[in-house]
């Protein structure tokens, strides 16, 4: 594993398998504000973006202003239910073991709050793997696509970041690893590849535990 020198992962989707879950509450949440979409369409959506980017056109569909406790409402039944429910994304486990025998520097750099990260790893337990390399769209000026928090993140693991290479499972975050300068990776298993590809992936793939002969 000597191409790459960090191995830079997004969260949702790719370490932890949070997205049917946050999905299902969200959808939830916009239906009762009237909206009638469904949760496929919502993902379609929202995917990948950030809540600021999405307060635009859920008033548009609902007709008027956000309530002003929607966000912190949503999130206090997000985590409850990914407290609950999240499970680690089948392989993740031995390409992190895999990294570490290897010596091969790793991080998560995610759209996602902190708070989230720390609910969804903690669960899973991979928290203590990403000790002092979380890195989030709160820590940075603008969210995914733009790339910001992969940037963010090689600067603080002291890495160059034509040398790092992302692992991303949707358009938005392959965008943000393709502007930073980084070689990206898409993770197709809930995902359309041709839609990962066309962002700018170098190659994607289905199985978690196929990443390490594409790193090496």
């Amino acid at each position: 594993m000597n191409r790459f020198e960090m191995v830079a992962f997004d969260c949702d989707g790719v370490l932890v398998d949070s997205e049917p879950i946050t999905f299902a509450v969200f959808t939830a949440a916009l239906n009762a504000l009237g909206w009638r979409i469904t949760q496929e369409e919502a993902t379609a959506l929202f995917v990948g973006k950030s809540f600021m980017e999405d307060v635009a056109l859920i008033e548009k569909n609902i007709g008027g202003p956000l309530p002003a406790d929607f966000h912190p409402r949503y999130l206090v039944e997000r985590d409850r239910m990914l407290a609950e429910q999240v499970e680690v994304v089948r392989g993740v486990r031995e390409v992190l073991d895999a990294l570490i025998a290897h010596e091969r520097p790793f991080c998560v750099a995610s759209g996602a709050d902190i708070g989230k990260m720390q609910v969804t790893l903690g669960r899973t337990g991979l928290l203590p793997l990403f000790d002092g390399r979380m890195f989030s769209a709160s820590h940075v000026p603008r969210s995914k696509p733009a790339p910001d928090v992969y940037l963010f993140a090689a600067r603080s693991m002291d890495m160059q970041p034509h040398r790092c290479v992302v692992i991303e499972d949707t358009p938005t975050g392959v965008r943000a690893g393709v502007a930073a300068g980084m070689t990206v990776f898409g993770y197709a298993e809930r995902t359309d590849a041709r839609t990962l590809l066309q962002a700018g992936a170098l190659g994607t793939f289905s199985d978690m535990r196929d990443l390490p002969a594409l790193l090496s």
